[in-house]
């Protein structure tokens, strides 16, 4: 009994530190190669904090329309999301595709506070090439993506500079709150280098909110988007797709639900 107690202690900790040095490896997943960009998109090309040269996809939105800054998730890259965003062009908002380090045929490697940098090389590129402030940006992160939506939500709204909104596409409370979930046999408390702490950061956003559900998503339960949700200023609104899952929203309306919540805002800042 004695050995098979000293096998297990021995075994454990040594599944415990695989972990933790191939942590980065489990949460993000690359295609890293350079993908051809569509012929009308224009070639974000952004400088990095510390030095990282990223490209990103540009479409410039109508006159008078806001531009949707898009954040995607730990896996591909931004040329697997081409697909949820024709709606969104052809209501004439220009989107910005932040590709991040290491993804899509950039340098670097992923991190949490590395992506935070790729995120503000994206907001200043808008600004001194667009002339587009945050105050005509949407903020839109998808599942890890909304990490750095929110960051940088939070951030702008404590400067003054608030977005024109932040939408959420299938959000986490915190990739803390995720790691619990899904490795509870080890102590990620202590262990975990990135946090992405969405729901200790949201109440300082101040800009409109919409958050998408996928009723059937297991990968981020509804229950961790409506953690976040509670946590939010209003204005906000909810979106659960009773027959959604964690990647295809965009299949049940989801555009749609955006853009009838985008137009709302636009409305009432007409009228005022």
């Amino acid at each position: 009994m004695q050995d098979f107690l000293v096998g297990f202690v021995i075994f454990y900790l040594c599944l415990t530190g695989i972990l933790y040095l191939q942590q980065r490896n489990l949460i993000y997943f690359p295609y890293k190669k350079r993908v051809e960009a569509p012929e009308n998109a224009e070639i974000a090309q952004v400088k990095t904090e510390d030095g990282l040269e990223l490209q990103g996809w540009y479409f410039a939105p109508k006159e008078g329309k806001p531009v949707l800054v898009y954040f995607h998730g730990n896996a591909g890259s931004i040329a697997n999301r081409l697909i949820k965003f024709p709606d969104y062009l052809e209501a004439g908002y220009g989107v910005l595709f932040a590709e991040y380090r290491a993804y899509g045929g950039n340098p670097g490697t992923p991190s949490e506070d590395g992506f935070y940098r790729d995120g503000w090389a994206y907001m200043g590129w808008l600004v001194s090439e667009k002339g587009i402030g945050p105050e005509r940006t949407v903020l839109y992160g998808e599942s890890l993506g909304t990490g750095i939506a929110v960051e940088l939500g939070a951030k702008l709204s404590a400067e003054g500079k608030p977005p024109l909104a932040l939408v959420l596409e299938t959000p986490f409370s915190s990739l803390l709150d995720m790691a619990r979930r899904n490795y509870f046999f080890i102590p990620v408390d202590y262990l975990l280098l990135d946090r992405y702490m969405n729901v200790e950061k949201i109440s300082s956003v101040k800009a409109s909110l919409l958050i998408a559900s996928g009723k059937y998503d297991n990968t981020i339960p509804p229950a961790q988007s409506r953690i976040l949700f509670e946590a939010a200023n209003e204005p906000k609104r909810f979106v659960e797709f009773p027959k959604g899952h964690h990647e295809d929203l965009h299949l049940f309306g989801l555009s749609t639900a955006v853009i009838d919540f985008l137009a709302g805002i636009e409305a009432r800042n007409r009228d005022n």
